[in-house]
């Protein structure tokens, strides 16, 4: 199958970690199919045409990098029309809005099948979940509609697409749910997730002492950056370290210093900064936990899955999508959204009954093992592909 994927930015956009389109790349290559990629500009300038990992990546010229405009939009129409004149395309697939290009000004939309590939919730949806439970029953359906309509783009590229694929069930739910009209058809296929590269490091690392708990993600003040210096501090556990993992401003990390300092915990705190996605497992190996008190509209949270796989418990806000990894009591907890208090208990069990995290850490593991392996997802894939291309009455051999 010949596959051509738009998006706003591919690896070369970001050093530090793989955006999903350049994972969804690899992995559509590792299955046997043709992958072609059409992304923005550089932040550099540069652009042409490029193969990263088995995939033909084309950086457009004259685009905004990391940007999905009006002028990517066309651009990337354009290039698709004149690549797939001559070697057809069999799907197309984009993330965000980044195919609304091709759905408005290709010569050929409404003759490829198109996926759209989604990853965050809904931002209304996701703040009404905090609410009264009965109120937001009554308005969760209301308030989707109403935060796609600021969004029509977005909704157009859901409602126009042959599926919708949701890296958590309930994202999948919650899309299905984004029109009074013409309703995307969702389905929930997560990433898959290699456990060779966690466990070679878990066999070279044990335990460390002082207790090492870590945090994995963007330093932004939604995914909780000062909540962990306050769990930290809360702690009854007192020679806890916490290592913090992840790109930030200069802004985010002069105040998480100022915090930390005046809870007294500065010289507990290590401010690791972006690590590559190579090196990350054998950063995890050996902390005994992750703390993730995100309030950020999440999907499958990749950090929480890195963690799972380096036998890590999770601890973090329950929020809309966190219960598809975070099984309460068995891979870990999810309390309260901003119950700094809770986290802190839930840590200081695990530091008080090291068999509890033991157990903990590997159901997590067998978690990924059982439902993410790469094996699995990659049959999900081309179930979905099947699907979708027979269903178009099309006649492609699957590889």
């Amino acid at each position: 199958m010949r596959i051509c994927i738009f998006s706003r930015h591919m690896t070369q956009h970001r050093d530090h970690y793989y955006p999903v389109p350049a994972l969804l790349a690899r992995d559509f290559v590792q299955m046997g199919h043709q992958v072609v990629a059409l992304t923005t500009q550089l932040a550099d300038g540069a652009s042409g045409l490029f193969n990263e990992e088995g995939s033909d990546i084309h950086y457009l010229s004259g685009t905004r990098a990391d940007v999905a405009d009006q002028t990517f939009w066309r651009k990337s129409a354009e290039i698709f029309d004149e690549i797939h004149s001559k070697s057809p395309f069999d799907l197309v697939l984009g993330r965000g809005n980044s195919v609304y290009g091709f759905l408005s000004f290709s010569r050929f939309s409404g003759q490829v099948p198109v996926i759209c590939h989604e990853g965050t919730y809904p931002d209304l949806p996701h703040k009404l979940h905090r609410t009264n439970k009965i109120f937001r029953q009554l308005l969760f359906r209301p308030t989707l509609v109403l935060s796609s309509l600021f969004r029509w783009k977005y909704r157009h590229c859901l409602t126009r697409a042959d599926r919708t694929v949701c890296n958590s069930p309930a994202l999948a739910n919650a899309l299905s749910n984004i029109s009074c009209s013409s309703r995307p058809r969702t389905v929930f296929i997560p990433y898959g997730f290699n456990l060779v590269p966690y466990n070679q490091a878990l066999s070279r690392v044990a335990k460390q002492v002082p207790p090492r708990l870590v945090f994995v993600g963007r330093l932004a003040w939604d995914k909780g950056v000062i909540a962990i210096i306050e769990i930290l501090a809360r702690l009854h556990h007192r020679d806890v370290v916490l290592d913090v993992i992840g790109p930030g401003s200069v802004k985010v990390v002069r105040r998480i210093r100022k915090r930390a300092a005046q809870l007294g915990v500065q010289d507990r705190v290590h401010l690791v900064g972006p690590i590559h996605n190579t090196k990350l497992p054998d950063s995890l190996a050996g902390a005994f936990a992750l703390l993730l008190p995100s309030t950020h509209a999440e999907g499958l949270n990749k950090s929480i899955m890195e963690a799972m796989s380096a036998r890590l418990p999770v601890i973090t806000y329950d929020i809309p999508g966190m219960d598809a990894l975070v099984k309460q009591g068995e891979t870990g907890w999810r309390v309260p959204v901003y119950d700094i208090g809770a986290a802190a208990v839930a840590i200081d069990q695990l530091l008080d009954h090291p068999d509890l995290a033991e157990r903990m850490g590997n159901a997590g593991q067998s978690l990924i093992q059982d439902y993410f392996s790469p094996s699995r997802v990659r049959m999900l894939w081309n179930l979905l592909f099947d699907e979708i291309t027979t269903e178009k009455g099309q006649s492609i051999s699957l590889k």
